[in-house]
């Protein structure tokens, strides 16, 4: 016996219900397409080869795709379920291939696995899985015989009322033989129901009569549900949430309230971290031990360092080091690391910098392309001004250890502040300042005594 596995997964379909210029299967799910969900589950059973049947958005669709090693083949114009499998049948070469929609994210490789077995044991053609979901209207029904053997599928829009009432349903996800046989019945599909199209689930009563169908009930519903609207996203977005959640509190993580945090899939948070209400971990965050993030945290592919602080602030692509301080109201932008100990505080943005242990940018400052020292202090209002304009390349800004930069100085770089160095306030420093030098450039002061009262400026106005 051929033990050899194919996946066909279809990914053709318009989604019209999303009611989006996006393929449905590019909408995403925690941080990730749809589609991506599949592959992943797919690719967990080591398959021989992952084929992946477009149409609608074909080409955004495989450019997504590009890089997962899938075969693409193009249903062209879409006739349905059964079309869209008999468009693979050049790309399938094992004795047995499963077939899954690409809008189902939550079907675990053990349900796979149990339908594969399933499928053996009963020595079938064609076998499916069904479920019972409380929601039953898009779904085909499942008719057994009085020997408990699926006889056929009747998708709701064809189904009398009494079909209707039937309560196991078709999950869309299938297990067959690839044989001569069942590209046959494929290909002898018709049209014959309300919408006109090939229905895959036709195969069910042509095989029926031999006992070559087999339909295996799997008890979770919310495991095989598919999103045909953006009400389902949402819906499956909030189940996937509380599963990633609860294993991060099996793992020794505090959420305070799961109902508000939203991570994603490859997010990872190490123990006795609190995560607090409004917080993100989004693209691949990896969160250390002993941390604090939140309210208010969005980070997205981030690294946190053990027993850091995050509150009310952004950060993207950015890490920053154990037992730091990051907010309120801080952004770091792609490229920055910010060095243990360190403190960033409110409306301090940073950009490609790096930031050494312990130092402390408290407020209202920019910090771009530059190499901070350890211990330094960068004061309020404080930037590194490195734009040149008609160049895309940036000039970068170096601060020694320990140095002081004064509140609202202004660094043109490229310009390097020396070690223990001090830059006056209100200071613009075009040139560079040497170890433990004083650097002031300030435009000399005007008064002019009673100016006001001889102007009439001081003067009450009615």
């Amino acid at each position: 016996m051929d033990d050899s596995l194919d996946i066909v997964i279809l990914a053709a379909g318009k989604g019209t219900r999303m009611c989006s210029r996006r393929p449905k299967v590019l909408h995403p799910l925690c941080g990730l397409p749809l589609l991506e969900h599949v592959l992943r589950t797919s690719f967990s059973l080591s398959p021989r080869r992952v084929v992946v049947v477009v149409g609608h958005g074909r080409d955004v669709v495989r450019a997504t795709f590009a890089e997962r090693g899938v075969a693409f083949v193009d249903q062209g114009e879409p006739r349905g379920t059964g079309h869209a499998v008999l468009a693979a049948r050049g790309a399938v070469s094992s004795g047995t291939f499963l077939v899954l929609p690409g809008d189902v994210p939550l079907v675990p490789p053990d349900a796979l696995r149990a339908l594969i077995q399933f499928h053996q044991e009963r020595d079938a053609m064609v076998s499916f899985l069904t479920m019972e979901p409380a929601d039953p209207r898009p779904y085909g029904r499942v008719v057994r015989g009085e020997d408990g053997k699926p006889l056929r599928i009747v998708e709701a829009g064809d189904s009398s009322p009494e079909e209707l009432s039937i309560r196991e349903l078709n999950s869309g996800i299938w297990c067959l033989n690839n044989s001569p046989e069942v590209w046959e019945a494929l290909a002898g599909l018709t049209t014959a129901n309300a919408k006109g199209e090939f229905y895959l689930t036709d195969l069910v009563a042509h095989f029926s009569a031999d006992g070559k169908a087999a339909a295996l009930l799997w008890p979770c519903a919310d495991d095989l549900g598919g999103v045909n609207d953006r009400a389902d996203l949402a819906r499956f977005e909030q189940l996937l949430r509380q599963r990633i959640l609860a294993a991060w509190m099996c793992g020794g993580v505090t959420v305070v309230d799961p109902a508000a945090v939203y991570p994603s899939l490859d997010a990872t948070v190490g123990e006795d971290t609190v995560l607090h209400p409004g917080t993100h971990l989004l693209g691949r965050t990896a969160v250390g031990a002993g941390c604090m993030i939140g309210p208010g945290a969005y980070l997205i592919d981030a690294r946190i360092g053990d027993g850091a602080r995050v509150w009310y602030s952004a950060i993207e692509g950015a890490e920053v080091g154990p037992e730091a301080s990051v907010g309120p109201y801080a952004h770091l932008r792609p490229g920055s690391r910010i060095g243990r100990g360190a403190r960033v505080g409110n409306f301090v943005e940073i950009k490609a910098s790096t930031l050494g242990e312990g130092v402390k940018a408290g407020h209202l400052a920019y910090i771009g392309d530059a190499d901070v020292g350890a211990g330094a202090n960068i004061g309020a209002g404080a930037i590194t001004c490195n734009f040149q304009p008609g160049k895309k390349e940036k000039f970068r800004t170096e601060i020694g250890e320990g140095a002081f930069v004064g509140s609202n100085a202004s660094l043109i770089a490229p310009i390097r502040i020396g070690e223990g160095a001090v830059v006056g306030a209100g200071s613009v420093i075009t040139h560079d300042v040497s170890p433990y030098a004083l650097a002031l450039e300030r435009a000399p002061e005007v008064v002019k005594p009673d100016w006001a009262q001889r102007t009439g400026e001081g003067e009450e106005h009615a």
